[in-house]
């Protein structure tokens, strides 16, 4: 498959086929991957028609964007310049890192839209590319490759089809998918309408029953720690009759077992490099991002910093995986941390709250129960952020317990 930093350079191969057909090309373009920050392709028939190593200040004659964060920010429209700058920008709403440090960050999509459509008015393009390439491809990884093919059909790029083509095809990864991707992005360019129909849900899903969510999130802290687990879960929430006090229990219980400690993230990242694996072609290396205990160390702003690890850490993981048996033992290497006692101490506190709680609820403070019982939902984040989050919620669980015992409403809870 073609990798998402290879696209700049798969431009430069496909300048080169166009050269080889006699095609003279002088073009200022700024192209944003998905989940890449800034990459910015300057292409020209010779190397005398490129006078500088990056884009000047308003010169862009095509922003490619595969995110919309990004490329409706100040530095990248100050790249750009109305009447000259045409654009195709992926309009896929993604989760940036802002969100692990501030749990209830939000971006303002709409406004990024408009800022966009502000500067670059009728020359700029915006559809749903992650979506479509999910939808019609089943992998948004083919987004950017999308993207690419619509700004072609836009006139974006001055190279000729067959040169596109052949650097898709002389980069020899997933050829005929990365054709495909090309083909379906022109396509969206020319019918965005029927392209953002076939993006639109024509099934209504099924809701899930109660009791299938409940044994979704038991099959889930099997797969996370075992059995007996699953069985512990089952026999808190399978025995509330009020389906609405059962819902909140199931969510919230299964919040505070299924916490994400070192055994987690292997386990999660040992699925996510097979899954990639079974997609990706070719020589496959995948590096990982961790903040690992001891060797992590601290960031300027406290935070626990994080280190890139190659792919001999997945011995690492293996391991992991096999051990978490000792989650929560006195062997359990990991289970001294601030962190995971104090996980283990909100599991046995819920416990104790619970079996007060459903056995003194009645119709008046039912309400209460129910906001108690999702109460651990609002403890997200991990380290600092995680901790910061946990302080609160326990300040809104004594005032709710207070209330519940005095036999009050939401009302009283809130005061």
């Amino acid at each position: 498959m073609l990798n998402i930093f290879t696209i700049p350079a798969f431009m430069v191969c496909a300048l080169s086929l166009a050269r080889a057909e006699g095609l003279e090309v002088t073009l200022d373009i700024v192209f944003i991957p998905f989940w890449f920050l800034d990459g910015l392709v300057l292409l020209g028939s010779c190397i005398q028609d490129i006078s500088a190593v990056r884009v000047a200040i308003g010169e862009a004659d095509a922003l490619i964007g595969g995110d919309l964060v990004v490329s409706a920010g100040a530095k990248t429209l100050g790249l750009t310049r109305t009447g000259q700058t045409g654009a195709v920008v992926n309009s896929h709403q993604i989760i940036t890192g802002d969100f692990t440090r501030d749990t209830e960050f939000q971006i303002p999509f709409d406004r990024l839209e408009m800022q966009l459509q502000a500067r670059l008015k009728d020359r700029v393009a915006l559809f749903d590319a992650s979506e479509l390439a999910r939808v019609v491809m089943g992998d948004s990884i083919f987004s950017n490759m999308m993207v690419l093919g619509a700004a072609w059909q836009n006139g974006l790029l001055p190279l000729s089809l067959d040169a596109l083509e052949g650097a898709i095809t002389l980069n020899g990864a997933a050829v005929e998918k990365n054709l495909r991707a090309f083909a379906i992005g022109r396509w969206a360019a020319l019918h965005p309408e029927e392209a953002a129909k076939r993006i639109e849900s024509t099934v209504v899903a099924k809701p899930l029953s109660l009791q299938e969510k409940i044994d979704f999130r038991a099959e889930h802290l099997k797969n996370h720690t075992g059995r007996g687990l699953a069985k512990r879960y089952r026999r808190m929430v399978e025995g509330i009759e009020d389906e609405t006090l059962r819902l909140a229990v199931a969510k919230g219980y299964h919040k505070l077992l299924a916490y994400k400690d070192e055994y987690e993230v292997a386990r999660l990242l040992l699925d996510t490099e097979k899954k990639a694996r079974e997609e990706f072609d070719g020589d496959f290396r995948m590096t990982y991002h961790l903040a690992a205990p001891v060797v992590a160390g601290k960031e300027e702003n406290g935070r626990p910093g994080k280190r890139e690890f190659g792919p001999r850490m997945r011995l690492g993981f293996h391991l992991l995986k096999r051990l978490k048996m000792l989650r929560g033992t006195p062997l359990d290497p990991f289970g001294r941390s601030e962190e995971r006692r104090m996980e283990r101490a909100l599991i046995r506190q819920y416990e104790a709250d619970m079996k007060e709680v459903l056995a003194e609820v009645t119709p008046e403070t039912r309400d209460i129960a129910v906001a108690i019982a999702e109460l651990p939902l609002k403890i997200r984040g991990f380290g600092p952020v995680k901790a910061e989050n946990e302080a609160k919620a326990a300040k809104e669980r004594e005032a709710l317990l207070a209330s519940f015992r005095a036999g009050g409403g939401m009302s009283k809870a809130a005061e």
